[in-house]
């Protein structure tokens, strides 16, 4: 079971996988259009978005690329800051943390802890993650 929280925003769902725990928060906008594939216990925090696809600015008529080759792929446990953004044909590796605010435009190593526009590496996290979520979702008030 995972969980989505209030007013996400998911394109082309059936494109979309999500792992078991995972945790969608507020405000989140998952753009599966060329593919979302999302691990087990993952966490992302409100307003995270996801896009695979781009316009191509130097096209006159500024096309909107599409490709297989764009999908988003995210490992078990990483942990993703609130207001990322994340660009198409990222893979984030397995238990990766991307800290609040960055823009992730290129793969991200299991357990790297990344920050900044574009992020960069500014450490690493513990590789021994035992968490489980178990996929109920916390009451509003």
């Amino acid at each position: 079971m995972a969980t989505i929280y209030w007013g996400a925003e998911i394109r082309d769902h059936y494109k979309l996988k999500i792992g078991r725990g995972t945790i969608i928060g507020d405000h989140v906008i998952l753009d599966a259009r060329n593919g979302i594939e999302i691990g087990d216990n993952v966490n992302f925090s409100s307003n995270v978005h996801i896009w695979t696809e781009q316009h191509d600015h130097r096209d006159p008529d500024f096309a909107c690329n599409s490709s297989d080759a764009f999908k988003v792929t995210i490992g078990n446990r990483a942990w993703i800051g609130p207001g990322t953004t994340i660009l198409h044909s990222v893979n984030i590796g397995e238990g990766a943390v991307i800290a609040a605010g960055a823009v992730v435009t290129k793969d991200v190593e299991p357990f790297a802890i990344m920050a900044g526009i574009p992020a960069r590496k500014i450490g690493e996290r513990n590789h021994n993650l035992r968490y489980e979520f178990n996929g109920y979702p916390a009451p509003f008030y």
